[in-house]
């Protein structure tokens, strides 16, 4: 009876100090260099079993080193129970500090009480093209750069530009556009081209590279060079407005991720160069893996991981602060989700394939956690131009399916400005066109499939730390008519335009 007893022991304490070090592990596994991941429901889970883990030998040892010390009161016992109870005390303190640092969090996060997000607005944008220009572009970041968010980054102080811009003057720059639909349900041309042209521009002389990317899911980009698109000149597609900017001399190109979204990669500092998918280990928290792409644009040659940054083979190091990624996507209504703007455009991003049930995560998260992975975008600009304004009807959007709204919305905050685009645009326009109701786009129904998927998505990125709101009182939203602009307004003069706090 006394082996038998022993053996259990022995037993229990060994599979349960295993079960304490796998938790562990997962713990450390999971979280990598992101701490705030231990605020994610799997790892607050991991935690406790570590802790109640190694709590229970704790209990033992301690029972152990009482007996041991009425019994056999040597050097050898002492210490050992000693070390044992040390060991587990550290690892049990280290964990309760690992917890502490983070704090408890509900499942879904709140920004800091101070936070709050900025919305950029123009209405009324004039229609045509200006040569390259596309004037709402120009007037968005004027409109940025009055209320001190300035788009290039130089020593020189000006309307739009400042040390802390946000596009330096050899940056590469990434723009993810929206063209996996045809006609209006692509990202509209004319402010792709207003939007190269505007970077160009910079104030110290642009010798940095812009690349056009997509990853276009199941369909064909067509080589981004198809005649039905979005713009005022419907054959104006991105080839062409890529090509237009290499004639002028500057490095700008087209790279379609739709080729390399079955394709597995490490990262390149793991000595990886092959263009293709780094995908994450499955999470059970949404049933998906979080993946991102990285690839060698041509004809520079440039190493990009949308995490890390730009690679320089001949150091071995990352430059992320080079590398700028600028989201533009389409607001339109979507049949499954409700609204597709900023988050949802995150879908054409990552890859469906190598099994990582992408679009069937998103409504519980997973393009949140993908943002916080690859940092959010340096500005998102969500095209207002034409939308898709037909409850459950997108995202494909023919020519005579669209409503022209003319207008533009700019934000850091992915989340804040598809709330209050939703709100202030796509729901107007529903009225207008005289529907009743929208329950899968309803902005302030949390129940909405629209709200779930941005609701979980918000949480994922508060716990990587980065804020963001879908409180619509914590959103400050400056709006403005883009006609302010040709009436001698200048900077800082805000009289005849509004400031809406919602």
């Amino acid at each position: 009876m006394g082996r038998i007893r022993r053996f259990l022991h022995r037993w229990f304490v060994a599979n349960t100090l295993l079960s304490g070090l796998f938790a562990l592990c997962w713990v450390f596994f999971r979280s990598g260099p992101r701490p705030s991941r231990l605020a994610y429901p799997c790892q607050q889970a991991a935690i406790s079993t570590a802790t109640l883990a190694f709590g229970a030998p704790l209990v033992l040892c301690a029972i152990a080193l009482r007996d041991r010390l009425a019994r056999m009161p040597s050097r050898l016992g002492i210490t050992a129970a000693a070390i044992g109870i040390l060991a587990t005390l550290g690892a049990a303190a280290y964990l309760s500090h690992l917890e502490a640092s983070l704090g408890t969090q509900p499942h879904f996060l709140q920004a800091p009480s101070e936070y709050r997000a900025s919305v950029f607005h123009l209405e009324a944008c004039p229609q045509e093209p200006n040569g390259d220009r596309f004037p709402c572009i120009d007037g968005i970041f004027d409109l940025m750069g009055d209320q001190g968010k300035k788009i290039y980054r130089s020593a020189t102080e000006g309307r739009t530009s400042g040390p802390q811009g946000i596009i330096d003057d050899d940056d590469v720059v990434v723009i993810k556009i929206n063209y996996q639909w045809a006609e209006r349900g692509g990202s509209n041309t004319d402010v792709l081209q207003g939007l190269i042209r505007a970077i160009v521009d910079h104030p110290d002389g642009f010798d940095g590279e812009i690349v056009v990317c997509e990853n276009a899911q199941f369909a064909s980009t067509n080589g981004f060079d198809r005649t039905n698109n979005n713009a005022q000149d419907k054959t104006l597609s991105p080839f062409d407005v890529v090509s237009h900017f290499q004639d002028l001399g500057f490095d700008v190109s087209l790279f379609d991720w739709t080729p390399i979204r079955e394709t597995s990669v490490s990262e390149y500092s793991d000595g990886n160069l092959t263009d293709g998918y780094v995908v994450y280990a499955h999470d059970s928290q949404y049933n998906g893996k979080v993946s991102y792409p990285k690839f060698q644009t041509t004809p520079s040659g440039t190493y990009i991981s949308l995490r890390d940054g730009i690679w320089d083979q001949v150091s071995g190091t990352y430059d992320r602060d080079r590398l700028k990624f600028i989201n533009l996507p389409v607001l339109k209504s979507h049949s499954i989700y409700g609204v597709t703007a900023n988050v949802k455009n995150y879908m054409g991003v990552v890859t469906r394939e190598l099994s990582t049930n992408s679009h069937n995560a998103i409504r519980l998260g997973l393009l949140g956690d993908v943002l916080g992975e690859i940092w959010l975008a340096d500005l998102n600009i969500l095209d207002a131009i034409w939308i898709n304004a037909r409850p459950g009807n997108g995202p494909r959007t023919y020519y005579d399916a669209a409503t022209r709204r003319d207008e533009l919305v700019a934000s850091t905050d992915p989340v804040a400005a598809d709330l209050w685009a939703t709100v202030n645009i796509l729901v107007p326009a529903f009225e207008d066109n005289g529907y009743s109701s929208w329950p899968k786009a309803d902005p302030t129904d949390p129940s909405s499939n629209f709200r779930q998927y941005l609701d979980n998505s918000a949480t994922y990125l508060l716990a990587a730390g980065f804020d963001v709101t879908t409180d619509l009182d914590k959103i400050d939203a400056f709006s403005r008519p883009y006609a302010m602009f040709s009436d001698g307004f200048e900077t800082g003069d805000t009289s005849g335009w509004s400031t809406v706090n919602f």
